[in-house]
């Protein structure tokens, strides 16, 4: 843009100096005149400052209802007015608040957080199926361990250590249920964050671990049960 100097006298004769930013001169001419005006400041003459001055509100604000005039004269259904949906309004804003916000900005840093948040699911994702693979070997050890308890006959020793195993990995895997449980109360204003889903998960399959558990360890005991009664 282009600022300008115009010298103008007052009523009284008094001569001033008054900065103006516009394209043109003509266009910086008239801006004057219709400000002073009213004011009874005379016209004297006009020098050209400097070529790359900052906008003005005004020029900001001219410019856009130029723009939007520009667009709405090619009708409701054009395609750069389906465009510019939203972006008049964004400029307005930034123009009012001093700020450089857009419709790109808005676009590019939401695409950012899903992103983000992809990565995120990803990675607990990834947990999950860790813990999965965990809980499903602790499984797996209970299960070979009640298949030797079923194909030999053990001391009673040695079945309440089995039994003393199993009720502390019951334990365990229900403290992690409720540490679950607790995540899910903590994300429940926000179900739809990947935390939530992954506690919920991760709850589902504590839970269900310290049943399988639990059902081992009763068998255990009616095995050791049984032990006691043909003592």
């Amino acid at each position: 843009m282009n600022e300008y100097v115009i010298t103008y006298t007052a009523q009284d004769g008094a001569s001033f100096r008054m900065n103006i930013v516009d394209r043109t001169e003509a266009a910086a001419k008239k801006f004057f005149r219709e400000t002073a005006k009213e004011c009874g400041r005379t016209f004297q003459s006009i020098e050209l400052l400097r070529t790359d001055a900052p906008a003005t509100k005004r020029n900001e604000r001219e410019t856009l209802e130029v723009i939007r005039q520009m667009v709405a004269d090619l009708g409701p259904d054009s395609y750069i007015g389906t465009a510019f949906e939203g972006c008049f309004e964004d400029a307005e804003w930034n123009i009012e608040n001093d700020w450089g916000n857009s419709q790109k900005r808005l676009a590019d840093a939401a695409a950012e957080k899903v992103t983000e948040l992809e990565a995120k699911v990803k990675e607990l994702e990834g947990k999950l199926a860790q813990e999965i693979a965990e809980k499903q070997q602790a499984r797996d050890e209970a299960q070979a361990v009640i298949r030797k308890l079923e194909a030999k006959t053990l001391s009673a020793e040695d079945l309440e250590a089995v039994a003393s195993i199993l009720e502390n990995q019951a334990e365990e895997a229900e403290e992690l249920a409720e540490k679950a449980a607790a995540e899910i109360v903590r994300f429940a204003e926000a179900p739809a964050l990947p935390e939530f889903a992954a506690a919920v998960s991760r709850h589902r399959n504590h839970t269900a671990h310290a049943k399988s558990l639990q059902e081992l360890l009763g068998k255990v005991d009616a095995i050791r049960a049984n032990h006691h009664a043909g003592a």
